[in-house]
């Protein structure tokens, strides 16, 4: 057996995720032959679209097997500029990215490359599950700033500047978020951006949720307020608009003297990128991105059948207008967020996500998605509902 003496306190203080618990659950309950259905998982149940695939395994064929360079492929990096100034009139120079082994990937790189001991970093809170984390091994302190529900889980800049001290470096931001499914319009980020470059902080987005929008909402990138771009981290990533979430590619962009250093850490980590999925990922901007809006119009669809389901329950919710996440509140039911998330698993075999798992501030919620077809959804739906007749607050 091996001596706990040999593990490092930097392991030890590492926790593991509650979302990866949920799912190894689900998966042994299938091995019992127990059909679970699964609205806990957060990533799209769709196939990645063929031509991705294709392209992907021409360049098998053709021999792209070997190494790249470090930050990725010049075609591909430049792909990336074009989607930015495309679809958001944002200018991005191929020298600011780094092409990473996901976006987990980006936001480690991305936080290592600026954070020393003693500095503190803002997450709204519920964070997803890996921040904290991340922060940890940076050496700093994760400071949550409360995101509360009476203001639609949305951050709100005198919130942010509550919690700024002078050893404040930097701040995270998810939004469309995780677990919420909220997101910030422009005039918020505007706010935030003021924020940021009065009390000189950097910022990280994680914008991995950008291309899914709902109500006719319009996704702003931080970087492209006043004074932003220099101080702006983007992490973006292919899992969630192309249904790539197996493949491991996202990019990290930021200022280019920052990416230059940055680029040392991703070298130590990973040499490079994978060279033939650098080849879909490609395809996948380069080409038509119907693709992407029939799969948000889907989940769209499962949107508003799940918010009804919840409406005829009298379970009250946030109304998320990004992502693929719904965050509804279930303190009437008088049990923890684990405590329901296990009775919903043992009673009505429907897996969801417990809130604390993204932090305090979200015990007396549960993160379901609605990454399932809407005929699961609705049968799900109804095992829910009868298994609650059970509870007092029903």
């Amino acid at each position: 057996m091996m001596s706990n003496r040999w593990l490092s306190e930097r392991i030890k203080g590492l926790g593991f995720s509650k979302i990866r618990e949920v799912m190894g659950r689900v998966e042994e309950a299938k091995r019992k032959g127990i059909k679970i259905t699964d609205l806990s998982i957060g990533r799209p149940d769709f196939d990645t679209p063929k031509h991705i695939k294709d392209a992907a395994a021409k360049a098998l064929a053709d021999g792209w097997v070997h190494y790249t360079a470090s930050p990725g492929t010049l075609e591909l990096r430049e792909a990336i500029c074009r989607r930015f100034q495309e679809d958001h009139q944002l200018k991005i120079d191929p020298s600011e990215i780094i092409v990473t082994t996901g976006a987990a990937e980006a936001i480690y790189i991305g936080l290592m490359s600026v954070l020393d001991p003693g500095d503190e970093v803002l997450v709204p809170e519920p964070m997803y599950v890996y921040y904290g984390g991340y922060v940890f091994l940076g050496g700093a302190k994760c400071v949550p700033v409360p995101l509360k529900e009476e203001n639609q889980f949305l951050l709100k800049a005198e919130d942010l500047e509550k919690h700024i001290t002078g050893k404040t470096k930097l701040l995270i931001l998810n939004f469309p978020h995780n677990p919420t499914g909220q997101v910030l319009l422009r005039e918020d980020l505007e706010a935030i951006a003021r924020v940021a470059i009065r009390h000189n902080i950097l910022v990280v987005a994680d914008d991995i949720y950008n291309g899914m929008l709902y109500d006719g909402v319009e996704y702003f990138p931080l970087a492209k307020a006043e004074g932003m771009k220099e101080r702006t981290l983007i992490i973006g990533s292919f899992s969630k608009t192309y249904a790539m979430d197996g493949w491991r590619i996202g990019y990290l962009i930021a200022p280019r003297e920052l990416i230059a250093q940055t680029l040392k850490l991703h070298q130590h980590i990973v040499s490079c990128p994978n060279t033939f999925v650098q080849m879909g990922a490609q395809a996948a901007l380069r080409s038509s991105q119907d693709c992407v809006r029939q799969m948000v119009a889907e989940f769209d669809r499962r949107r508003k059948k799940m918010m009804s389901r919840f409406d005829q329950m009298g379970i009250p919710y946030v109304r998320p207008r990004g992502a693929f996440y719904i965050f509804p509140s279930i303190k009437k039911f008088g049990l923890s967020s684990g405590q329901f998330v296990d009775f919903l698993f043992e009673k009505a075999r429907v897996a969801v996500v417990p809130g604390d798992a993204f932090g305090p501030g979200g015990e007396g919620y549960v993160r379901v998605s609605y990454c399932a077809p809407v005929e699961e959804i609705e049968e799900a739906m109804d095992r829910v509902r009868s298994a609650l007749a059970q509870l007092k607050g029903w």
